[in-house]
């Protein structure tokens, strides 16, 4: 429709059409900003203007409100030559003035004053006019509207010239125009929405308004403004979609009995301009019935839509609205022939996809693809439904009647429209030439949409053709855009559809596909329903392996009832009979593998033992329940496993994992998603699965469960069943076994059951079903004992575990000792008498007569480790080396023994003699019997002297209980000072256990070895506390000390050092000093002392050492201290006391 703005032109007519033309041309050659009212958005468009001469009749009908957007001016142009204001003041000026005068009295704001200028030259030179035509046009009319008086130079005479005079007055014609239809807008909007709110009077009608905000709708496409035209168009179809169900539930308004027209004609949508104008007419008419007027308003849409870009949304649309149309056709109760709806439905469809088959953008394709499968599919489902009606479905001939009904329909539909593009906007003229090639998933039809069903309904091959070419088209868009389910849909339909043409070859894999899907997402009954279908199709095609494993499958369907299934059980066990007649004929009847999980189902797998040990048995119990109706027969239940396998990987092609079920009613780990916008402003808010590891995978044809496994695993390693094993319907508990014969961690792959030729094998096991594990148990020999002590009998344990490993009849196993080791068997291991005591062995041998696998014996043994002379309490490290049978290397077992008892030797000196003290001491619970000790020493000129009490009774030492041994020692004093520097001397005893009788006891030799160094006196010191009347506490007295040398010695120089408890004595003055003994034998030192407190009080300690000045030694920088060893010092007086007298005066010190 030609909806062009129109602008008025008055004044000087002649000189206007000259300007007319190159205003017409070049006004929409650029675009002009339309600043909108109430805050719309600011928009770049383009103005087409038509001028048509001023009529003062279209104002009054916009003064009496009876206008319309579309006749109604938008700006009025006054036109005029006059260049000579005296010319301008006698005519000119009177013209303008009335002409605004009519503007006014109709409220019109939008003119514009244009004077047309002719250029002269002599007098632009000459005279420099004070006040030109223009700027008195502005001082009288447009005072505060200045840019609405305007001058240009005529481009008709002054082309070179005029262009930038022309190029603003285009500008300020289009900024005119567009704030004109601003207000016109909203006035007409105001007059739309007052038509809206008379829709409960009783002469209101929807035509009228229909027609009144469509004409918006114009103006706003006619501007670039497809969305928001499109709002009117959405608008007006809520409007007329609520009358109806208004009519439905209340009182039926008057003008909905246009609509009360039987619909004999049902001409789908057609986006020809020529047909939709002529609906329009029809409209404007009140003689249209609601499919023609639903089919425009429709149509309407898909026009803004296919200009604005989206062709997408049309598909989208479209069945929103055929459901919606169908509806109100039923609420009104219209007549309509019977297929009429469907033939209507259908041209719809097939219109709507042409127009989506023009899109280029891959994008785009994928957007149309989305909508457009629904509508594949919706088309061929009506085209199912006429073809039923109209006996064209195979296997039938149309009667007479039928053909009738398809002349009928056929003149229903009407002639197809040819294409044209004679419309104001052209039908976007580009969208003709668009490729028609296969950018999209679907394919252009060649014919019009209702040619192409008027020749389907022609014939039945016409028919058939159609049908399966639609199918498949809605097979593959579907699966382009990912939506599966509903493509295997279409694929059962089409299937069915081939079974009618008597081709069950081809229908096989629709039906393939359908169960594959409906058992990945668990649809029981309906995957029931299509394995019934293929056992049709297997029958027919005599394809004996796959109508017995069908049967099967079906006899195991718990959604049947159980006459289908024993029905299908019979066939199943004919089957197998058949198979095994054609095994020489067909290969592939010799191994028939089939799905278990379609037949059992595997309740539980239970290890007898996860840790089983090489050569013994493998116990499986397995918990199978059989959904077979009737007993049956297994040849064979298997059970496989391999080493280091994944738990039940998934057979190669197949998709579903253990994982998939082990997530089954697991929570996901949903987070919370924020999308905010550029000014930190929330925008949209969401759920996400925060699961990274496991991203999701798109589901395609290719990513679809198994029907059956195509790989069977190695049953090299399994566990096994009975023969001939009879399986009930419902719980069976069957017992595998095997025996270990490798030794590693295994894991169960596959279970199997074979019964005739068929073999049921499993997809996956349960996940709960762990690993287990073959070992070879090793040998092992051990001792065991508790806190070895040294020196007496020690019960040993020595304990064989036989493992794995055979043993010959006489086996030995052979015990070695190590240095002051030796071992026997006790008297219950050799079956002695009592009293007869086998003799300790460095090396022993344990006779393992008849030892079984896996036997473990234990031998009790006794140890006994020589006591060694130990001066500290240190463990005595012992090992024994066995020697087995099942390895030719000993095993080393290392044994630590305490020592029963510690010795000790100290030196003490009386005057000039000597004496050694010998101190045994007990370091283990045992008690000991102590016996003949005694010391001798190999030195000559060296005599001990034993000074210990004859033994009157037997010495028993224990725990923390120390026996001492008293000897002289005598040295003569030649050889002490030349010869013997060291004296060995040598301790022996003999002990044994005191808790044995002393009838049984064996004394044990027990010796020691000590070296006596620096026995020889070399000084003594003598000190002597000398008071002045008595000793008394606080009274100074004087301590004399005498320090002799015995026998000269290299020690001259000497360090002296009272060493006094400061509780009882207080030492006046320097308590050390330094003497020399190198030219006198001996020295005096007089010290004060005062004793602090009365009693005896022992005297003051006096320590000598060895003084070693610097310049006597090279290495040392600083004089040392060297302690004499106690053998060479001394000291008479050391165990002296004082008697101190309290003090007279009683102050003494508290």
């Amino acid at each position: 429709m030609n909806c062009k703005p129109i602008l008025t032109y008055s004044g000087d007519v002649r000189v206007f059409k000259t300007l007319e033309p190159h205003i017409v041309a070049a006004l929409p050659s650029d675009t002009a900003e339309w600043k909108r009212s109430y805050g719309r958005p600011v928009k770049n468009v383009r103005v087409e203007a038509t001028f048509k001469p001023f009529d003062q009749n279209a104002l009054e009908r916009y003064k009496d409100g009876r206008w319309n957007i579309i006749d109604h001016p938008v700006l009025h142009i006054y036109v005029t030559e006059c260049t000579d204001i005296e010319a301008y003041r006698a005519s000119v000026k009177e013209e303008i003035d009335q002409w605004l005068k009519v503007l006014n009295n109709y409220n019109v704001t939008d003119w514009m004053i244009l004077l047309v200028e002719t250029l002269d030259v002599k007098k632009s030179k000459n005279i420099l006019p004070r006040t030109t035509v223009l700027d008195k046009i502005r001082l009288d009319f447009a005072s505060k509207n200045g840019d609405r008086c305007l001058s240009v130079l005529n481009p008709a005479k002054f082309e070179m010239k005029a262009t930038e005079s022309f190029r603003c007055l285009l500008q300020r014609i289009r900024h005119l125009m567009l704030t004109g239809y601003n207000r016109t807008i909203v006035k007409y909007e105001e007059l739309i929405r007052t038509n809206r709110e008379n829709r409960i009077q009783e002469n209101w009608s929807f035509i009228d308004y229909f027609v009144l905000q469509e004409q918006l709708a114009f103006v706003l496409e006619m501007l670039g403004q497809y969305p928001e035209a499109l709002v009117q168009y959405d608008e007006l179809d809520a409007m007329f979609s609520q009358f109806i169900l208004n009519s439905v539930f209340g009182e039926k308004q008057k003008w909905l009995q246009i609509f009360d027209q039987p619909l004999y004609a049902f001409h789908g949508i057609s986006l020809n301009p020529a047909k939709m104008n002529e609906t329009r007419e029809k409209i404007i008419a009140c003689n249209v019935t609601l499919l023609e007027f639903r089919s425009y308003l429709f149509e309407r849409q898909c026009m803004l839509l296919d200009a604005a870009d989206k062709p997408w949304e049309i598909a989208e649309r479209l069945l929103p609205f055929l459901f919606s149309t169908l509806r109100e056709i039923e609420a009104l109760k219209l007549e309509t022939p019977q297929g009429a709806l469907a033939c209507w439905e259908f041209v719809c469809a097939l219109e709507v996809l042409n127009l989506c088959d023009k899109v280029l953008e891959s994008k785009d394709i994928y957007k149309c693809s989305q909508f457009s499968a629904p509508i594949w599919n919706l088309a061929k489902e009506k085209l199912y439904a006429l073809g039923k009606q109209c006996g064209l479905l195979p296997g039938f001939v149309p009667t007479s009647e039928q053909l009738h009904t398809v002349v009928h329909l056929s003149a229903g539909m009407g002639d197809s429209v040819p294409d044209t593009v004679a419309t104001a906007r052209n039908l976007e003229p580009e969208i003709g030439d668009r490729t028609k090639s296969g950018h999209s998933p679907a394919r252009k039809p060649k014919k019009s949409a209702t040619d192409t069903l008027k020749e389907a309904l022609g014939s039945n091959q016409a028919f058939t053709k159609l049908y399966l070419e639609l199918s498949e088209l809605a097979i593959s868009t579907y699966k382009h855009v990912s939506r599966l389910r509903s493509a295997r849909l279409v694929g059962l339909d089409l299937g069915n559809f081939y079974i009618t043409l008597n081709e069950p070859q081809k229908a096989v894999n629709f039906f393939t596909d359908v169960l594959r899907e409906l058992k990945s997402e668990n649809w029981h009954y309906l995957a029931s329903q299509t394995l019934l279908d293929l056992a049709s199709c297997y029958r027919k095609m005599e394809d004996n392996v796959n109508y017995t494993k069908t049967c099967s499958t079906i006899a195991c369907c718990q959604d049947l009832e159980l006459l289908v299934r024993t029905f299908y059980f019979d066939e199943f066990a004919k089957s197998l009979k058949t198979l095994q007649t054609v095994r020489n004929v067909d290969i592939n009847a010799l191994s028939v593998i089939s799905t278990l999980e379609d037949h059992f189902q595997v309740l539980d797998v239970v290890l007898d033992s996860t840790s089983i040990v090489q050569d013994d048995y493998i116990l499986v119990t397995l918990e199978l329940a059989s959904n077979f109706p009737r007993e049956l027969t297994a040849e064979q239940v298997l059970l496989s496993f391999e080493m280091n396998a994944k738990q039940a990987v998934e057979p190669a092609g197949g998709t579903g994992t253990p994982n998939a079920e082990k997530e089954v009613g697991s929570k996901l780990p949903i987070i919370l998603h924020l999308d905010y916008k550029q000014d930190n402003t929330l925008a949209g808010s969401s759920v996400a699965c925060d699961n990274r590891a496991k991203q999701p995978v798109r589901r395609s044809s290719s990513t679809r469960r198994k029907i059956s496994p195509t790989q069977r695993s190695d049953f090299t390693n399994s566990v096994s069943s009975e023969p001939r094993l009879v399986l009930k319907p419902g719980r069976n508990t069957i017992t595998l076994r095997a025996k270990a014969t490798r030794v590693g961690t295994w894991s169960f792959r596959q279970l199997s059951i074979q019964v005739d030729t068929v073999e049921f094998l499993s997809e996956a096991l349960p996940p709960k079903i762990g690993n287990f594990e073959t070992i070879t148990k090793a040998s092992v020999a051990t001792m065991n004992f508790v806190n070895l002590v040294a020196g007496v009998e020690q019960p040993v344990e020595l304990v064989i575990s036989a493992g794995s490993f055979r043993f010959p009849k006489d086996a030995t196993a052979t015990v070695r000792c190590s240095k002051n080791l030796k071992m026997r068997l006790a008297a219950t291991a050799n079956g002695a008498a009592d009293g007869e005591r086998l003799p300790f062995e460095k090396e022993l041998i344990v006779q393992l007569a008849e030892f079984a696998p896996f036997e473990k014996r234990t031998i009790a043994l006794e140890a006994i480790c020589d006591l060694p002379g130990k001066r500290e309490e240190r463990a005595i490290e012992q090992k024994v080396s066995l020697q087995v049978p099942w390895s030719r290397n000993e095993i080393t077992i290392p044994l630590h023994f305490m020592p029963a008892l510690i010795a000790s030797c100290r030196l003490h000196s009386s005057g000039a003699r000597k004496f050694l003290q010998v101190v045994l001491k007990g370091v283990s619970d045992y008690r000991l019997v102590l016996r003949d000790a005694r010391m001798t020493c190999a030195a000559e000129g060296v005599t001990i002297i034993d000074i210990n009490p004859p033994e009157q009774q037997e010495t028993v030492m224990s725990k923390a209980l120390a026996i001492s041994y008293l000897y002289e020692f005598q040295v003569e004093a030649l050889k002490a000072e030349t010869e013997l520097p060291i004296v060995n001397v040598d301790f022996r005893m003999r002990f044994a256990d005191a808790t044995v009788p002393e009838e049984c006891r064996t004394y044990l030799p027990y010796s020691v070895t000590f070296d006596v160094m620096d026995y020889t006196t070399l000084f003594t010191i003598c000190a002597k506390v000398e008071p002045q009347e008595l000793c008394r506490v606080n009274s100074v007295c004087h301590l004399n000390l005498r320090i002799s040398k015995v026998h000269d010695n290299p020690y001259a120089d000497l360090m002296y050092e009272v060493l006094a408890d400061q509780n009882m004595w207080a030492v006046v003055g320097r308590t050390a000093g330094v003497i020399s003994m190198e030219e006198v034998e001996s020295h005096s030192i007089t010290l004060d002392v005062l004793p602090l407190t009365a009693g005896f009080l022992p005297l003051p300690n006096i320590r000598l050492s060895k003084y070693i000045s610097a310049n006597k030694s090279k290495n040392d920088t600083h004089s040392r201290l060297q302690p004499f060893p106690p053998g060479q010092i001394y000291n008479s007086t050391k165990s002296m006391q004082i008697h101190v007298l309290a003090s007279n005066n009683n102050d003494q010190p508290q």
